[in-house]
């Protein structure tokens, strides 16, 4: 039996099936696109840089009340409990056995009846020889784990959806104030064309050009009162809300001065936790297929039973004490190819988790750049429109100066006016595009606050479920 141990043990040492573990490809030194000084880093809880207490409460909403992000925290239990479930195979089984019969059977003078009954205690261990119960253990830990990255990913993604949703209505609602103004406007305009019309000093035509200006602006409020109903459900039902509960009345985005450090692509191994799930997706594949080329090697299994019985005989009681004690070894022969199957599923599982990890560090790379590219851009444009403005401003000045000289017609006047118009909504949605970038860089660039709001979530929780309701 010794010599049948240190057999095992020198084929557990050097295990020609147990595969090397992948290796990740490194991510690159530096990104290509270059930023300018200075730089400030971004807070923890990105939101809070817009200094907008609204948008911080509506995100508290968000992490309490959000059903997308209850559901991942239910599947991180069962996540939590399958762990618990692989680690229970390490650790010995003890049952408790009971029996109680009655039985009767003919004999040749008479029947004979016996009473038997029997309470044992039965213990059984899977040795660990080739540590396929503890891959196993280590592929649910880490399946686990990886759970919660995607969790806190899905975070990351809900208030960052929440945030674009906001400053969408805070946009439609600066909209609605520019229309308004520009009415009011376009109102006076035609009142003041109407008047040169009945002085003699317009024409007819003129008149009914500035009505149709006035209406034109008036023609975009429905348009911009339902993108704004749009995005307040949008945010409603992020917090798990109905419709029409949801109110936004700010008209003012904040101003953005700053360049925000988006450090090294190493940094996203750690920040990222999309990144973080799927290298511990990759760690786990490595265990199950350990485990699985573990599974066609011989398993050794000790059983041990104690126990006390008592049969009771017409000729007397018969009592006492039993018990087993058992080594049990068995190696796989033949199992129609099942466990080579499992093991060529496993090594297929691992490229594609593999595969699925580049994948995913890519992507964070490309999403990092674009959207550092993208506000470079924006914020040129921004720089552009407020130039293209100006020079509108100045030129609408002077022809609404020649219009009441009688140098020029109304024509140029509306033709200003709609232009001006237009580039004052442009600047509107520039602005909101600018702070989507900043949105999608700070989600880009992942974060550790997740970890501890979502902590929190399951307390409280865990605390609902040991309540009466949820």
């Amino acid at each position: 039996m010794r010599l049948l141990f240190l057999s095992l043990l020198l084929l557990n040492a050097c295990n020609p099936l147990r595969m090397a573990p992948l290796e990740p490809s490194a991510p690159p030194g530096d990104y290509a696109i270059q930023q300018a000084e200075p730089l400030v880093q971004l807070s923890e809880r990105w939101w809070t840089d817009f200094h907008d207490p609204q948008l911080n409460q509506l995100q508290q909403q968000l992490f309490s009340n959000n059903l997308d992000l209850r559901q991942a925290l239910y599947r991180l239990q069962q996540l939590e409990a399958l762990q618990k479930i692989a680690g229970s195979t390490l650790w010995p089984q003890l049952n408790l056995n009971g029996s109680l019969s009655r039985d009767r059977s003919p004999g040749i003078l008479s029947n004979t009846s016996a009473t038997t009954a029997r309470l044992s205690v039965a213990a059984g261990y899977e040795v660990d020889l080739w540590n396929k119960l503890s891959d196993k253990n280590k592929a649910a830990e880490l399946r686990q784990l990886a759970g919660e990255r995607d969790v806190q990913a899905l975070l990351l993604s809900l208030s960052a959806q929440l945030t674009e949703q906001y400053f969408l209505a805070v946009e439609q609602q600066a909209q609605l104030e520019l229309l308004k103004q520009q009415a009011a406007r376009k109102s006076d305009f035609l009142q003041t064309v109407t008047e040169r019309y009945r002085a003699g000093l317009s024409t007819a035509s003129e008149v009914y050009q500035a009505q149709q200006n006035l209406a034109s602006v008036e023609t975009l409020v429905p348009e911009r009162q339902t993108a704004l109903v749009r995005a307040q459900n949008s945010i409603a039902l992020l917090l798990g809300q109905f419709p029409g509960s949801v109110s936004i009345d700010r008209n003012e985005l904040p101003q953005l001065n700053n360049v925000v450090d988006i450090g090294l692509p190493a940094d996203l191994l750690t920040r990222r936790p999309d990144v973080a799930a799927a290298l511990l997706q990759l760690e786990a594949t490595d265990r199950e297929l350990a485990a699985a080329l573990a599974d066609q090697l011989p398993a050794i299994n000790l059983s041990a039973t104690l126990g006390r019985s008592a049969t009771h005989l017409a000729a007397g009681d018969i009592e006492g004490t039993f018990w087993n004690l058992a080594l049990g070894l068995a190696q796989p022969l033949i199992d129609g190819g099942r466990r080579q199957a499992e093991t060529e599923r496993q090594k297929a599982i691992r490229s594609e988790n593999l595969a699925a990890y580049r994948q995913t560090l890519l992507t964070a790379f490309q999403e990092v750049e674009n959207a550092l590219v993208a506000e470079i851009n924006t914020t040129a444009s921004a720089t552009r429109l407020e130039r293209q403005r100006q020079i509108n401003h100045n030129n609408l000045q002077l022809t609404q100066n020649n219009y009441l000289y009688g140098l020029i017609d109304s024509r140029d006047v509306l033709l200003g006016q709609i232009f001006q118009l237009e580039i004052l909504s442009l600047q509107l949605t520039n602005h909101r595009q600018q702070l989507s970038n900043r949105i999608t860089l700070a989600r880009a660039l992942g974060g550790s606050w997740m970890a501890a709001e979502i902590n929190q979530q399951r307390q409280t929780l865990n605390k609902k479920q040991d309540g009466t309701n949820d």
